[in-house]
């Protein structure tokens, strides 16, 4: 019974622990959440439980360096030929 609780408590702090993996099943995090109160002694009122998780998602990932340079490279050449501005110097192109 007791590797039964220690069991139920590690995953339970798992799932609380790592937010961002459980975003589409938010009764998962709070039932995780109670569980570890429950586990302390404490009482819980998932009405007041308003974890940033549950609210908003994350941005989305950044993109690679090369395309960032690469897009604004684009741009800025667009820009200096509508401008009609011409490139000096060793690294213009």
């Amino acid at each position: 019974m007791q590797d039964r609780l220690e069991t139920v408590l590690r995953d339970a702090q798992q799932i609380a622990g790592s937010p961002e993996e459980h975003l589409d099943s938010p009764h998962l995090f709070t039932t995780a959440w109670a569980t570890l109160k429950a586990a302390r002694g404490q009482g819980f009122d998932p009405a007041r439980l308003r974890a940033a998780h549950l609210i908003e998602r994350p941005a989305p990932t950044p993109e690679p360096t090369e395309q960032v340079l690469k897009r604004v490279g684009h741009k800025v050449r667009r820009v200096m030929a509508d401008r009609q501005i011409t490139p000096h110097g060793p690294h213009a192109a």
